[in-house]
């Protein structure tokens, strides 16, 4: 263990999970509220407050399993060291395990743990796992804009540039190019013009001559 020689003061793990339990306990409380009202429940407000009261304790236990987890993994590993992401997907998966089996038993019965386990097992994978691959591109992105900068396109912007808009707004250095092309384009006319114009003398001055 190396958390002696860390500087940083360790996160907290108590206040940032009751802040998750508190939101995912008012999200399974209007879930709850109407889920009764559409199936008729006798008791709405009783359903949605168990409901509230079954997420909150998902939630809570979820985040404090996964947050103490981490802080194991920071501790046990050299200063410096970031999680990486496969690691981050099994910590998610297991802490989601370990709360879907242990509501499964505080609130129900023992042979409901095992496939509380599972579910939630499941959706605290596959929930990190697309967090990390949205985190990664919009990483990707973040990168490319500091590479190459650009200015910030609106919607308007975006609606104009795609494929399906009868117009398109260019950018300024396709206005540019075009700018180019079109001077071009005059330039080579007046050519033509002047060319014209000495034909016409040219033309003038042979009856001059023969007289």
């Amino acid at each position: 263990m190396q958390s002696s020689s860390r500087t940083e003061p360790p996160e907290p793990i108590l206040v940032p999970a009751l802040k998750v339990g508190a939101a995912t306990g008012l999200a399974g409380t209007l879930a709850g509220g109407v889920i009764a009202i559409l199936r008729s429940t006798p008791h709405a407000k009783t359903f949605a407050v168990l409901t509230g009261a079954n997420t909150f304790a998902l939630g809570w236990t979820y985040w404090a399993v996964r947050s103490t987890t981490c802080r194991a993994i920071r501790d046990a590993s050299p200063p410096g060291t970031a999680m990486i992401p496969r690691d981050k997907v099994l910590v998610s998966g297991a802490s989601g395990a370990i709360a879907g089996g242990f509501l499964g038993i505080i609130l129900r019965k023992i042979p409901n743990a095992v496939p509380g386990a599972i579910v939630w097992g499941l959706v605290g994978l596959t929930g990190q796992y697309a967090y990390n691959v949205a985190d990664a591109r919009h990483t990707h992105e973040v990168i490319g804009k500091l590479k190459n900068p650009e200015p910030n396109e609106g919607i308007l912007d975006r609606a104009m540039r795609s494929k399906w808009s009868p117009v398109k707004r260019l950018t300024r250095k396709e206005y540019a190019d075009m700018l180019k092309e079109k001077l071009l384009a005059v330039e080579a006319d007046i050519a033509i013009a002047n060319e014209e114009i000495e034909k016409l003398e040219r033309q003038k001055k042979e009856p001059t001559e023969e007289k």
